[in-house]
């Protein structure tokens, strides 16, 4: 497996995570939805520039590097994407500001427009080995490190202000920030190599490339275990509530039928339709509708139905 590939398996690892989540809870924060977001454009940028991928990608477009700008553009959308989850997180208000948003674009535009002057006939999964002496090639390439290393930066320096605020982030968000700071370097070195691969100076492409591979592969795995910090342990709790919730709705809405037919009177709880995302809302108004009838029945109210009454009002 390529460099790239082998950094895209964390990656990898936490969208199957998130995706899984979202099958069984189909519930998720703003921070969440923009991770899968991120996750998925950087799996996928990462993996996109391979021999089978190329060849299907150039045979359709006719040409023979497209995967290479297809994985740049991805890679950049998907590190917006994660800036915009860990902020949403830091509690960083008016995250979709039109600057933002322009930039992204911009930088995007810029890159196809770059990737357009380079001379590159023959397809390659080493573009930036093959054909990274000419001088569109290295703005090509220091024009995505560069933004990355600016949203990165930004969003890490979200994460250092919320931890001096005390508004309790998890610690595990520093495995962020030092990830943050390994992709900032990463961006001086890749900078660095474009530089050096221009001016013919292939002693120093020669020690930055060797420098590349670890500082890219710490920051990957960095960067996953931190943005996936506040997520995962919430992803693991919801997960056992849903659990706990459907093993709820066995056993209380036979109960409620019971209770119905001794009391006369029936809710909505039947009449409604919910869908699974409402799972929350269905198990209160389940547990709500089980203490009336029982009131109204003169019976005991079951305990499960108090239980869940009593976990709605605590949590906010």
């Amino acid at each position: 497996m390529t460099l790239h590939v082998w950094g895209s398996l964390p990656v990898w690892v936490l969208l199957t995570v998130l995706v899984a989540r979202l099958v069984t809870v189909r519930t998720q924060s703003a921070s969440v939805s923009w991770l899968m977001v991120c996750c998925a454009c950087v799996a996928v940028g990462l993996t996109v520039n391979q021999d089978d991928v190329l060849t299907v990608l150039a045979g359709i477009t006719h040409e023979p590097n497209i995967a290479d700008v297809v994985g740049r553009c991805l890679m950049v959308i998907g590190l917006f994407a994660l800036a915009q989850s860990v902020e949403a997180a830091a509690h960083t208000a008016r995250l979709l500001r039109a600057g933002r948003i322009t930039a992204c674009a911009l930088v995007l535009v810029t890159l196809v427009v770059l990737f357009t002057l380079v001379d590159a006939p023959t397809p390659t999964t080493r573009f930036m080995v093959d054909y990274g002496d000419q001088w569109p090639t290295a703005l090509y390439s220091a024009v995505e490190m560069t933004y990355i290393a600016i949203v990165i930066g930004r969003s890490a320096r979200a994460v250092v202000r919320e931890f001096r605020s005390g508004h309790g982030m998890g610690r595990i968000y520093w495995f962020f920030v030092v990830g943050a700071a390994a992709m900032v370097l990463l961006a001086v070195i890749a900078v660095g190599l474009d530089a050096a691969h221009v001016l013919g100076m292939s002693s120093v492409v020669a020690v930055l490339s060797v420098v590349y591979a670890p500082v890219f592969l710490a920051s990957m795995v960095l960067l996953s275990i931190g943005s996936a910090g506040g997520v995962l342990p919430d992803a693991v709790r919801e997960f056992r509530d849903w659990r706990d919730a459907r093993r709820r709705f066995r056993v209380l809405e036979p109960e409620l039928r019971r209770l119905q037919a001794a009391a006369g009177h029936e809710g909505l709880y039947f009449t409604n339709v919910w869908p699974r995302s409402q799972w929350r809302a269905r198990l209160h108004r389940l547990s709500v509708e089980v203490e009336d009838r029982a009131r109204e029945a003169g019976q005991a109210v079951p305990a499960a139905a108090m239980t869940t009454a009593a976990h709605s009002e605590e949590t906010p």
